[in-house]
């Protein structure tokens, strides 16, 4: 089964809105979905500037403002 890691900031707008999208999609999949906090979690010098950040098994597929097309392609 394939993992799916969002990372986010509770400030984040559109974190919030991808968030719903990819959660629609990995649901969909059948496939384990985690959701991170890049200020709680020690990732925030990785990610912390470029949030929401999208990981499929551990490879960045997404990051920043995207929608559903972008989101499809990414979670194939």
């Amino acid at each position: 089964m394939r993992s799916v890691r969002f990372i986010t900031r509770r400030t984040c707008a559109i974190c919030a809105e991808a968030l719903s999208l990819v959660a629609d999609r990995v649901g969909r999949r059948g496939w384990d979905l985690e959701i991170v906090d890049v200020d709680d979690s020690g990732v925030a010098a990785e990610f912390g500037d470029r949030v929401p950040v999208v990981l499929l098994d551990g490879h960045e597929v997404l990051a920043g403002r995207f929608g559903r097309r972008e989101i499809r392609r990414a979670l194939r």
